[in-house]
């Protein structure tokens, strides 16, 4: 078996793989993207806490986990969606696994309508990574 070069491999996936793996990194920038516009906001969310009567002082502490979540979901879109760029049949299920924990953490405490956005490109990635031409491709691999 005779070894492709990097650009016949990148020309081998076809162009529906390459768009669910360009959905997930989309997604994983857009939540690291977004949790940088929070902390640049973390004044404004202190003024608001101190207006309610609420601690200011909660406010970095829960940046910080926002952050965390953000990061952790983040790595796993990424991962997962470079696994599946490299034709790993299982990394399907794994990134299927990690849309279905981020929806529920999005939506048990109240979806808002900021996180529409992010409900739609996680839609888009499912949809793109469970179309016949990525099944058809992974079971090739």
């Amino acid at each position: 078996m005779t070894e492709q070069s990097p650009a016949a491999a990148r020309a081998a996936v076809p162009p529906v793989v390459r768009g669910a793996v360009a959905v997930w990194f989309a997604l994983g920038a857009f939540l690291l993207l977004e949790n940088g516009v929070l902390w640049l906001r973390r004044a404004e969310f202190e003024q608001a806490a101190s207006r309610a009567g609420d601690d200011p002082g909660t406010i970095v502490g829960l940046l910080a986990k926002l952050t965390v979540v953000a990061v952790g979901f983040a790595i796993g879109y990424g991962l997962f969606g470079w696994l599946l760029r490299r034709g790993m049949r299982w990394a399907r299920g794994v990134l299927t696994a990690v849309a279905v924990l981020h929806v529920l953490w999005i939506v048990l405490p109240g979806a808002s309508a900021a996180n529409v956005v992010t409900l739609l490109l996680i839609a888009v990635g499912l949809a793109f990574t469970w179309l016949p031409g990525t099944a058809q491709w992974v079971k090739q691999h």
